[in-house]
């Protein structure tokens, strides 16, 4: 289980870090109005491909281990003649509305120019990567976490690479992006077809039908889940454009991308460790004990994440003006809401637990779908008055709506204490020294990032330091456990 952890979170630090060198190279050599409709497309076609998947990647994984352990009558041959052509009709039906949608309905709501070209070229990319998720999927449900994570990492290494050669030898503009990135991904998805060619058999006559019904009915709901979030975040950014313009839309997507390194890095770990975990533990020794683990790694999440979200909305706008320069700089006021949004992300894998621990998964499902309304139609109120903070405002609330309605129903299930006493007074410093950074000026960029990094960062960790007892006791058996060893050599 850690090594297939290692080789997943690699794939994941591999992505920040490209995502970290291409961010300035693409906010510094695009229009701010270009890297606002890039930044569109790539959102959309996530978007798109959640939805042409129909959630029959988890089906995938799901009937693979029932079909390699004979607890099925349907054989190997089966499931992957009924994948290969689940994905490629999936593919093909998904890619024409992605055509559709972006050269014919798009251009009559929206105020970019050559939208239609760009869609058209990316309509591949769609295609691409739908039939790609068939192999990796059956990679995944083989645990060959190794291939998956290298197929994800070409793609990704291989797109900022066509990306610096081509600034080399030329500029860049929105369908050269998008070029790069068609074939970094024709690499990546080759290679995962590579990797599972050998197990792969095919006949046309061996796609049954009760399989075609069992794996789309069970992953239709959890593709429900998947793209009504991704239209919860994606929403905003079609009505800044079609009211404010391609230029505001840049500003907020730069903004948004940094604040999205939250999620990278914090939030989809916390996920993947937090979940087997708990399952495990509900699996193993009952429900006390899970809610005993679920309040105290819930009070440990505040008094770490606050502070951390304080400190990131503080430094960040100095990040994104170093990498990205001050033409996105107006961006950066809605850098606070989307950061406490992203705490509120991590907290609703918390309070959920008992939606997935009883499988109860279709309240995800109506409750995603509330907010989304909640999003849009505050959206049409807020962005004319308040421009993009009014949206970064309703992204907030959207998804406060989507944690107090989920956590209040996944509380039948498995309920746990919550102990609010040492979250609240972290907050409160937080809050005071997310003011007073606010208010410092050290000059340069990257002086106000690590001065106002390491004050923030000292200030807060002797505050945790002075309320929680449970930090002097992890630093002293950290120190009592290092000294010996320093001692001893």
């Amino acid at each position: 289980m850690l090594s297939h952890l290692r080789n997943y979170a690699s794939a994941g630090v591999i992505t920040g870090v490209v995502g970290l060198f291409s961010f300035p190279i693409l906010t510094r050599n695009l229009s701010v109005a270009e890297y606002g409709i890039v930044g569109l497309i790539f959102s959309s076609l996530t978007l798109f491909i959640a939805l042409g998947k129909m959630g029959v990647q988890h089906a995938v994984v799901r009937y693979y281990a029932q079909v390699k352990h004979a607890n099925t009558h349907y054989s190997m041959l089966q499931l992957n003649s009924t994948v290969s052509v689940i994905f490629f009709t999936q593919a093909t039906i998904t890619t024409s509305l992605w055509l559709v949608s972006g050269v014919f309905l798009l251009p009559n709501v929206m105020q970019y120019e050559n939208l239609p070209e760009l869609f058209a070229l990316a309509a591949s990319i769609v295609f691409i990567r739908l039939m790609g998720s068939s192999a990796i999927n059956f990679l995944r449900a083989q645990q060959r976490s190794g291939d998956v994570a290298v197929s994800q990492s070409i793609s990704r290494c291989l797109n900022l690479i066509f990306v610096l050669t081509l600034l080399a030898f030329s500029s860049l503009s929105p369908s050269s992006v998008i070029t790069c990135l068609l074939i970094a991904e024709v690499f990546g998805v080759g290679y995962a077809f590579y990797c599972y060619s050998p197990s792969f058999n095919f006949s046309s006559r061996a796609v049954p039908g009760s399989l075609v019904k069992a794996m789309l009915v069970y992953g239709f709901p959890l593709m429900i889940l998947e793209s009504l979030e991704l239209a919860l975040r994606l929403s905003d950014r079609y009505m800044i454009e079609s009211m404010l313009g391609s230029g505001a839309l840049g500003q907020y997507s730069a903004s948004y991308n940094i604040t999205g390194y939250i999620d990278l890095i914090v939030i989809v770990a916390m996920a993947q460790a937090l979940k087997p975990a708990y399952m495990n533990l509900w699996e193993a020794e009952g429900k006390e004990a899970t809610q005993a683990f679920l309040s105290k790694f819930f009070r440990v999440y505040l008094i770490l994440g606050i502070p951390f979200v304080a400190i990131f909305a503080a430094t960040a706008p100095h990040l994104l003006r170093l990498l990205a320069g001050e033409r996105y700089a107006p961006g950066t006021v809605i850098i606070p809401y989307l950061a406490i949004n992203h705490l509120l992300v991590g907290a609703m894998q918390i309070l959920a637990a008992g939606l997935f621990i009883f499988k109860d998964t279709k309240v995800l499902v109506t409750w995603s779908a509330i907010a989304t309304v909640v999003n849009i139609l505050l959206n049409l109120i807020f962005i004319p008055i308040y421009g993009i903070v009014g949206a970064a405002i309703v992204t907030l609330l959207s998804f406060a709506v989507y944690t107090v309605g989920v956590a209040y129903l996944a509380f039948r299930n498995v309920s746990f204490p919550i102990d609010l006493r040492a979250p609240c007074l972290m907050g409160v410093v937080s809050c005071l020294v997310f003011y007073w950074l606010c208010k410092m000026d050290f000059g340069a960029e990257q002086m106000s990032l690590l001065i106002k990094g390491a004050f923030g960062t000292l200030s807060l960790a002797l505050t945790m330091w002075i309320i929680e007892p449970e930090v002097r006791t992890w630093v002293r058996t950290r120190i009592l456990a290092f000294w010996p060893t320093r001692g001893g050599s």
